[in-house]
């Protein structure tokens, strides 16, 4: 190969160090940053095992490695956790004895030191401040999946759990108590809370909340309307309508598909609208429908396919 034909690979590896070279100079050095810890405060005694750590966000940081350890990070029995968080607050239930825990920020390049304080759980005489931590369905879940199954953090010391549902009209619809730290239920239609709290036999911890909404009900099918099927027209800029009667639920989208051919392999171009809908097309012929979905994952059939002719 002559020097010549080495020009190209040449320009394509500057070019590629030009980009690795971008990237670094975007991401924010934040190696220099000292975090601060908030909870639990550095040489506490806690008289419960559901523990809250929190701290101060660091700018620029994408997540936050924490460590916990038992008793300490010199001489350490047990790495009690090991994780990677997005958010600048853990809960975590923890036997009595004593641990210290740190943290340090993190992004694609670079990290703080990590910060350190310790703190020892005493008893556990104050399990009313424990936290039950929701795990499974997410925090407002939209879906069209009645099945769900509700789960949570176990709490040291609890001997049941209370899982309560309400509607949106904030009536029980359903109660549970039992020793499991999961439950099976088959949702209907509708916005729903649900919430749970432990019990040691005397004492309770405060209800822990998330909310679901359950559609299962697919959208009605759009009518088209403008233009008119197998209609012609010289007009380039086309007033696309249609029309939907909307189903109470999750929220309905609609979108345009815009074909070349009646076969509806050549796709012009899909768009998610509401009518009236504008858009500049050169001459030719289209064919098109109009397809609604809603947040829970429902989709509605397609509506007809009407066909025009630009001359």
């Amino acid at each position: 190969m002559n020097k010549y034909h080495l020009y190209p690979f040449l320009y394509f590896a500057l070019f590629l160090s030009f980009i690795s070279c971008e990237e670094v100079l975007f991401v924010e050095d934040i190696s220099d940053e000292e975090i601060t810890l908030i909870t639990p405060a550095n040489n506490s005694v806690l008289f419960s095992t559901g523990v809250s750590f929190s701290w101060d966000k660091v700018e620029n940081a994408d997540k936050y490695h924490l460590q916990i350890a038992k008793p300490n990070f010199t001489n350490p029995i047990e790495i009690v956790l090991d994780t990677l968080v997005s958010k600048n607050l853990y809960n975590q239930q923890l036997n009595i004895g004593k641990y210290e825990w740190r943290i340090k920020a993190v992004n694609s390049g670079y990290e703080t030191a990590y910060k350190t304080w310790a703190f020892e759980i005493l008893n556990n005489d104050d399990f009313q401040n424990n936290t039950v931590v929701l795990l499974t369905p997410n925090n407002n879940l939209i879906t069209k999946n009645t099945a769900q199954k509700l789960s949570w953090q176990s709490i040291i010391g609890a001997s049941e759990y209370q899982l309560q549902i309400y509607d949106s009209n904030n009536e029980i619809v359903k109660e549970n108590s039992a020793a499991t730290t999961n439950f099976d239920y088959t949702f209907p239609d509708g916005n729903f809370t649900w919430k749970v709290r432990a019990s040691n036999g005397s004492k309770q911890t405060l209800y822990a909340t998330r909310i679901i909404l359950v559609d299962t009900k697919v959208p009605n099918t759009p009518t088209l309307s403008n233009p008119v099927d197998k209609s012609t027209t010289t007009a380039t800029n086309i007033n696309f309508q249609f029309s939907r009667t909307a189903i109470a639920g999750s929220t309905e989208k609609d979108s345009i598909y815009v074909y070349s051919e009646s076969a509806l392999t050549n796709l012009k171009f899909k768009d998610q609208v509401t009518s009236p809908y504008s858009k500049t097309l050169t001459a030719g012929s289209y064919y098109w429908y109009v397809q609604t979905f809603d947040q829970a994952g429902n989709t509605s059939a397609k509506s007809s396919v009407f066909s025009f002719t630009i001359n």
